[in-house]
């Protein structure tokens, strides 16, 4: 069986993924603290020449609650294009955490692509009005061209709170989920990693560099420039996966419940103040059985072969994730006997709803899990 899933069926998973709904809880309440929170803010134009100097030194791009970036190779150029014909750009925004060093808390796209191209990091294409400069990195281009760019500006809103400390809150993250209401927006696990930043959420980011990981879901390995390009990388599916796991396995043995949006956001609320220890266990938890699921049955463990196109389908990658987490792995049956296990399960019209079609209610998840463990485990055909 050919397992290979191709670009395009990428993106349509992508798009049914974005599709859930993603709407975010207020993170600010009515705490009567936040009534005296006063925002300064002041406007600075930047010349593209020191920004792309700045950029690293005293202006962080990724702050722990941003998101990756998402921006094609085409949108970087489009807005190159824009500063070389001086049209306008939007403001960017930025907090200042100390004195003269900044975060970004709106417009990371926009500064990372003009940091990219000054540093020759991609080509332009798909210029409207400048197609001859198709092709060119900012080395490629003409002296006076450069020394246009060099000259252009973008304006920068720089923001800090006069206020008391609030040792509640991260303001910060208040800023930024106010904000960032332009452009595109925000998926439930981008929303997550902006509301719920903890080491948690950064142990989260760390298991999704793991190699079987990766294999399972075809994320380039040892491969920064095609990263970038992976549709789950770019919109952390990639880290929701990851917290799948944490999340099925909560309400198999506890008592989580709602849509998935919400068991996926319960989770990350749950562990937010966990303990170190823990946190080890959870990461050697997750690490173990994904590499031994890997190792004992491949990629086909989690691909839905009733499909006319076969491809991987989340509810088959958490439950059988957690059941391999939950068994004792000597007890784990040969690849032959698994792989026969789930196709002859997938193909009872009954047993595809429940697992596939219906799967993530809270009666049916538990279902699955249990249709997994007996999966891995069962020997026999009734």
């Amino acid at each position: 069986m050919n397992t290979e899933i191709t670009k395009e069926i990428e993106e349509i998973e992508l798009q049914e993924w974005e599709s859930e709904d993603t709407t975010s809880e207020e993170i600010v309440s009515d705490d009567h603290e936040l009534k005296s929170l006063r925002v300064i803010r002041s406007n600075q134009d930047y010349n593209l020449d020191y920004l792309i100097g700045a950029i690293g030194k005293n202006i962080n791009l990724g702050p722990d609650y941003q998101r990756r970036s998402r921006w094609s190779k085409t949108q970087q150029s489009k807005l190159i294009e824009s500063f070389l014909m001086n049209i306008p750009v939007p403001p960017v925004f930025l907090y200042e955490n100390d004195y003269y060093e900044y975060e970004v808390i709106d417009g990371r796209q926009r500064l990372e692509s003009i940091n990219d191209f000054f540093n020759n990091e991609f080509r332009l294409k798909g210029l409207e009005f400048l197609s001859h400069l198709n092709g060119a990195k900012f080395k490629d281009l003409e002296d006076e061209t450069k020394r246009l760019l060099y000259r252009r500006t973008i304006t920068a809103t720089i923001l800090l709170v006069e206020s008391k400390t609030f040792d509640k809150y991260d303001l910060r993250m208040i800023l930024f989920n106010r904000l960032n209401t332009g452009g595109e927006k925000l998926n439930g696990q981008e929303l997550r990693n902006a509301i719920y930043s903890s080491e948690f959420n950064d142990t989260i980011f760390e298991l999704s560099n793991n190699e079987s990981f990766k294999s399972f879901w075809g994320i380039p390995i040892n491969d920064s420039s095609k990263l970038k390009n992976n549709p789950l990388y770019r919109t952390m599916m990639d880290c929701e996966l990851v917290l799948r796991f944490f999340a099925v396995k909560e309400v198999y043995t506890s008592d989580l419940d709602g849509s998935m949006k919400k068991i996926l956001d319960d989770t990350m609320k749950l562990y937010k103040e966990v303990d170190k220890v823990k946190l080890g266990e959870m990461s050697e938890d997750f690490n173990s059985s994904i590499s031994g699921l890997f190792d004992k049955v491949g990629i086909e463990a989690i691909i839905n072969t009733t499909l006319t196109n076969p491809r991987r389908a989340r509810n088959l990658y958490d439950s059988m994730l957690v059941a391999y987490s939950l068994v004792d792995s000597n007890s784990v049956l040969s690849k032959e006997i698994v792989l026969n296990n789930l196709n002859r399960i997938l193909n009872i019209p009954e047993e595809y709803d429940r697992i596939i079609t219906k799967g993530n209610s809270i009666e049916n998840i538990k279902y699955r899990v249990e249709k997994a463990i007996e999966i891995l485990t069962s020997n026999n055909d009734n």
